[in-house]
């Protein structure tokens, strides 16, 4: 429980980067004019940090495994907050993107190595560890899309950009004095073994799931406007992507937690999978073919719910390969890194699909089949295995 308590202010840190993430997400048409850009430009810039994670996954999870997981974690406060200060006082459009390129690379640093913050730490709630890392994520996510419009009318385009590096700061400050009392070493400083074949149905999990996501927010406002005037669309949009991250991050939260509570991990993964599949059907087919707003809305955060958790699940899941946590840090900056190639590749052939009614059938089949298959793999995700076997006292102290 005491090394629980530790993780706090690792999951008020990880809070930050989703609202900094995405409390620019409601004000793009205003930093377009500050930096004189084009929607493209800004769009590039929020894409950012799903690229830093595909590209810089990886090192990240190799500097945890080899050194300690405290090394990235200083590495992440670091490009947090110098990123986010610095892209608030930028200037120029080039200025703004190499300033978020470089807050967007605490994302990588902070949870790619997942797996060995929640080996390390508890690996008897590693589940619960990894759904309240990626739930807060998601909760600053869903925060920062939410309130974004409000902070700009009070605060202005500077202000909505000041705000998160102040919280970054001040999460900062709070982790850094508890960073030297997380896990300093592991049994074993070889990667050997962190991957296995059958980690492929979870990366494809992760990756179905994450891009699936990313398409419904990316596809809303276009298909919304089939039923609704271009303004109406546009901002009921922007309320479905906060209540789909909004699900996400209780969804992460919460079921994760109860399954692992109740030892109903298996089970829990394939019901999650099943409502994953269901309402993802039903959040498709109520938005192309219907008007009726409360039952979007409501599919979309059910969806956001279960899917997210199915994610998370499948993510702790990869850790049941491995028998040591340094080797489970690796194993999951392998599976953000597949989740996020999946993310730059589906939504935009299949999203391109929804431009118009003619075409949209195209887009609803694949898109369907992906989380089919999803959950097709579900039962078949590892449950149990050999994670923290290995796991001495002493490392966990």
């Amino acid at each position: 429980m005491d090394n629980i308590k530790k993780l706090i202010p690792y999951w008020f840190f990880v809070f930050t980067i989703g609202f900094g993430w995405f409390i620019i997400s409601p004000v793009v048409p205003e930093l377009s004019k500050l930096l004189s850009t084009n929607l493209s430009g800004i769009l590039l810039v929020l894409s950012a940090y799903g690229y830093t994670m595909a590209i810089i996954g990886l090192i990240a999870g190799i500097l945890s495994a080899k050194f300690t997981v405290k090394s990235a974690l200083y590495l992440a406060v670091i490009f947090s907050v110098i990123g986010l200060l610095a892209r608030a006082f930028s200037n120029n459009y080039m200025e703004f993107l190499i300033f978020s390129l470089m807050a967007a690379t605490a994302y990588p640093f902070s949870l790619a190595p997942v797996g060995s913050i929640a080996e390390s730490m508890d690996p008897v709630k590693s589940a619960t560890i990894a759904g309240l890392s990626i739930g807060f994520l998601f909760l600053g996510m869903s925060a920062g899309s939410l309130i974004g419009p409000y902070i700009f009318i009070a605060l202005g385009i500077r202000g909505i950009l000041l705000l998160p590096a102040v919280l970054a700061i001040i999460a900062s400050a709070i982790l850094i004095p508890v960073l030297k009392s997380y896990p300093a070493r592991y049994r074993g400083k070889s990667l050997k073994g962190s991957f296995k074949i059958g980690m492929l149905k979870n990366w494809y999990v992760g990756l179905s799931m994450a891009s699936i996501s990313i398409l419904f927010g990316g596809i809303a406002s276009t298909v919304l406007g089939f039923h609704f005037s271009a303004l109406t669309a546009l901002k009921l949009s922007g309320l479905l992507s906060g209540l789909e991250f909004l699900g996400s991050a209780i969804g992460a939260l919460l079921l994760p937690y109860i399954f692992e509570k109740y030892k109903m991990l298996r089970t829990g993964t394939v019901a999650s999978g099943s409502m994953s599949f269901i309402f993802g059907m039903v959040l498709l087919i109520s938005m192309v073919y219907t008007n009726i707003e409360y039952l979007i809305i409501a599919s979309f955060f059910i969806f956001g719910f279960f899917g997210n958790a199915f994610w998370v699940l499948a993510l702790n899941s990869i850790m049941n390969y491995v028998d040591d946590p340094a080797r489970a840090g690796f194993a999951t900056s392998m599976y953000s890194v597949a989740t996020n190639v999946g993310v730059a590749i589906i939504p935009v052939f299949v999203g391109a699909e929804f431009s118009n009614t003619k075409t949209v059938l195209y887009g609803i089949v694949p898109a369907i089949v992906i989380v089919l298959l999803a959950f097709a793999v579900s039962p078949f995700l590892a449950s149990s295995g050999m994670k923290g076997k290995n796991i001495t006292e002493e490392e966990t102290a």
